[in-house]
């Protein structure tokens, strides 16, 4: 707990003597002692909430206002104290920061951004860390919590009060590292502007959310902005990635690193002599102070991408590198990301891919892996960018031998009507089997695989919901999935 004063100190100066508990920016959180943050959302204005939030029992109201000359002005009304902050909705992780301080000695932050892998990376950082002996923290899409102890939440990035919050708990716990997924959401809503992060990390860039950005140039943008924080120690860059190699004139050269799948682009961790196989994959990891040989139970060239990008984040941080190649070998992918099921010859694989490069990498990589026919299950979510859904159905097309089309979260659209967008982008529309049904999509091809064949149900991955008409309904695809090949022995 602290006083009010000591926490608004950095911006003006108050003398009352009002202590705060925690800060909230949901009135609905709010417990006796806590101040409630008031600043217009993208869907409702907190302000309306002050009411509310006095009567839960809120010590004082911070209210965002647009008036410099009203910075600092408290007002004492029936309900309780009003303290005016200036643009406080661009200040929301400055002033979490200051309630619940980070201290980078004694936990490093990682964040990680990119269209796709983000996931993988930060439960990679995690599962090596502890494996060599130092407690991790995960923050993002399949939750946030220290390692194997993951809670759900709602956003990739989440608000900047809970960010903060979160690492302030996480460091009391005793993690020495913490891997954040950071979205270009969260980078552009200032929901981590305070974050001191040592070590940055982009994996890729591809279609996505243009719904929300507009343009690829926007959404490039914003994510570069990661690689702007004072605090960076080392900028890694997939150098496989023509955006991410672009940014390298932008960082300054002491923190600019690199990582590559190839040893023909001087990137300062590269690989060579790449074996896949069905366990796996075997590698030499060639970096500036040596070189090994690394292995890993992890399907495909994206995924070595991944795991090379999260071994030198921590060797950059000081890991040995003895140490993490043999951690290595006992990794387990991330949720609901080319996990596979197997029965009588016949391999399931679900995984998050959403995006055209996601379903094209995730399709490319278990070719490699088909003995038989490899078949794609797919939607496309509803309410978001229309633009990419004949992509995606070109990328399935071309990597797939049997295409079944279902629904994926249609929100608040018509399935059907997002099923014909998709058809568009089709050659021979007539080859493609249309089962709206993502239950019964899933069930039949699993039904018709033949020995040898590989079934990737693609889009949905760790969640456990599909939002129709606006409400999730319970659904738990890798569940479906473990019971669907238990019935097929």
């Amino acid at each position: 707990m602290m006083l009010i004063k000591d926490l608004l100190a950095p911006w003006f100066h108050y003398s009352g003597e009002e202590s705060v508990k925690e800060l909230q920016l949901d009135s609905r959180n709010i417990t006796l002692g806590d101040v409630f943050v008031a600043v217009p959302g993208y869907e409702v204005d907190g302000r309306k909430f002050i009411p509310s939030a006095f009567e839960k029992g809120a010590n004082a109201a911070l209210v965002h206002t647009d008036e410099p000359d009203e910075h600092g002005k408290v007002t004492r009304s029936e309900q309780g104290l009003l303290i005016y902050f200036f643009r406080l909705n661009a200040q929301l992780s400055a002033l979490a920061m200051q309630r619940y301080p980070i201290d980078p000695i004694r936990m490093t932050v990682i964040g990680v951004t990119g269209t796709n892998g983000k996931t993988t990376v930060t439960q990679l950082i995690a599962q090596l860390s502890e494996g060599i002996g130092k407690t991790a923290a995960v923050m993002g899409t399949t939750g946030n919590g220290l390692w194997g102890q993951l809670e759900e939440t709602v956003n990739t990035t989440s608000d900047a009060i809970t960010v903060m919050r979160e690492l302030h708990r996480y460091q009391n716990l005793g993690a020495l590292t913490c891997a954040m997924e950071i979205s270009s959401h969260g980078l552009v809503q200032h929901r981590v502007d305070a974050v001191p992060f040592s070590t940055a990390i982009m994996t890729n860039l591809s279609r996505d959310h243009l719904d929300f950005h507009g343009d690829m140039r926007s959404y490039s943008k914003a994510k570069q902005t990661l690689f702007k924080f004072i605090s960076l120690n080392n900028g890694l860059l997939n150098f496989d990635d023509e955006t991410a190699q672009s940014w390298r004139f932008d960082l300054k050269p002491q923190i600019a690193r690199s990582f590559s799948l190839k040893d023909d682009i001087n990137a300062e961790f590269y690989i060579e002599d790449a074996q896949f196989s069905n366990i796996g994959v075997q590698a030499q990891l060639v970096w500036p102070e040596g070189r090994a040989q690394l292995e890993s139970p992890l399907l495909g060239m994206f995924n070595l991408s991944n795991l090379v990008a999260a071994i030198a984040a921590l060797y950059l941080e000081g890991a040995d590198m003895s140490l993490l190649l043999e951690q290595a070998k006992y990794l387990k992918p991330a949720m609901g990301r080319m996990e596979q099921y197997q029965k009588d010859d016949v391999a399931v694989v679900v995984d998050y891919a959403h995006t055209p490069d996601a379903l094209e990498k995730a399709l490319q990589t278990l070719r490699q892996h088909c003995q038989g026919d490899l078949w794609c299950v797919f939607g496309c979510g509803g309410d978001r960018d229309k633009g990419k859904r004949p992509i995606m159905a070109a990328a399935a097309e071309s990597y797939a031998d049997n295409v079944v089309l279902t629904s994926d979260n249609p929100r608040r659209e018509k399935p059907e009507s997002i099923i014909e967008d998709v058809l568009t982008g089709f050659n021979e529309p007539e080859r493609i089997t249309v089962c709206v049904d993502r239950v019964e999509a899933i069930k039949n091809s699993v039904q018709h695989a033949k020995q040898g064949d590989i079934i990737l149900v693609a889009g949905k991955g760790h969640e456990t919901y599909q939002e129709i008409d606006g409400v999730k309904h319970d659904y738990d695809e890798r569940a479906l999935i473990a019971r669907l090949m238990e019935a097929s022995g």
